[in-house]
Order: structure tokens, then sequence, then C-alpha cells
């Protein structure tokens, strides 16, 4: 359901409580009232997205997929921050199966402006795995090290130190690229 149609419905519900209040039947109108808050709740918090956070909370990534797939329209179903964790969502789920598509998806949630501050530092954490496969070893050392001052909460450190460990055993910045071609 698009946010034009959850004010729409909300106008429509609260005209038929005014107009029950006014042929005196308060409690039939109140009870319209207190059903006309819903789709407003659900105009700023996403009713897929809330069954999505529940799903990743569950580590059910096929229960994620499901709820993230009703969204078929980012931009006309969600505000712009909910845009921002549909796609951090998206490259969570992405992160497992495809680096490549989980970078875009972080990337763009990070450009609508996640909220929290751990989410931005995971948000970098998976873009700096993502630049190290590339072989950036200087971006991804720089986006783990953002990672590192965004997570207030040391939720990350482990991650971050595990993934400094591999960069040290790693010689990437003497490697050849394989999809060049050589003359």
């Amino acid at each position: 359901m698009s946010k034009y149609s959850k004010v729409i419905l909300f106008f429509l519900i609260f005209l038929v409580s005014i107009f029950l209040f006014f042929q005196k039947n308060y409690f039939c109108g109140s009870l319209l009232f207190l059903l006309s808050l819903v789709p407003i709740f659900f105009l700023f918090r996403n009713e897929f997205l809330l069954l999505a956070f529940l799903k990743i909370r569950k580590k059910d990534m096929k229960g994620l997929k499901k709820y993230l797939g009703y969204i078929k329209n980012p931009k006309l179903q969600l505000t712009k921050n909910q845009i921002s964790y549909y796609y951090f969502l998206n490259g969570i789920l992405y992160s497992e199966k495809n680096i490549l598509q989980s970078e875009n998806y972080m990337q763009k949630a990070l450009d609508f402006g996640l909220r929290f501050k751990q989410n931005i530092a995971i948000a970098k954490l998976n873009l700096a795995i993502a630049s190290l496969s590339k072989g950036d070893k200087k971006r991804a050392e720089l986006l783990l090290l953002e990672a590192k001052k965004m997570d207030i909460s040391g939720f990350l450190h482990d991650q971050i130190q595990i993934i400094k460990m591999k960069m040290k055993k790693m010689n990437i910045g003497n490697r050849q690229n394989p999809y060049i071609r050589r003359n």
C-alpha cells in the first residue's frame, strides 16, 4: 500500500468517526477515531520493514527476502528514512551471496541516510569487506576506521579485528588485476 493511500484511508476513517460523533454515537466514533490512527502509524513505520526486522532478528533470511519482496516500489511506498533501511536490509540479505550487490545496497543506504550509528558502522564494515574483495586495501582501511569510530557499543569490535588480521595476511598491494589484459 502506498503512503498516499494510507493518508487517504486515514482521512476517510477520520471523517466517518466525526460523522458518528455528530450522530451521537460516541462509542463507534471513538472506536473509529482510534482505528484511523493505524494507517498513520504504518505511514511512519512500514509494516513490511517491521516484519523484515523481526525476521532478521531470528536470522531467517528466507523470511527477510519474502517481506522485502513485498516492497515493489520503495520510493512510492516508503518515506526517505524507510528507504535507507530498505536498502540496508537488502545489503544484509545479499552480503553472504553477492558482495558487490551488497555493496551497492549499503552505499545507497548510506546515501539516503541511516539514523543510528550502529547501522552506519555495519554498513561501513560491509563496504570495507567489499573493497577488500575488489583489492582496494586503502579504501578498506579507511572504511574500517570509520566503522570503528561509529561502533560506540563495541558490537563490531571482533569483526573489525578479524578483517584487520586478514588484511595483514593478504598482500593485496602487489597483486595484478586478473581482469586486465596484458599486451
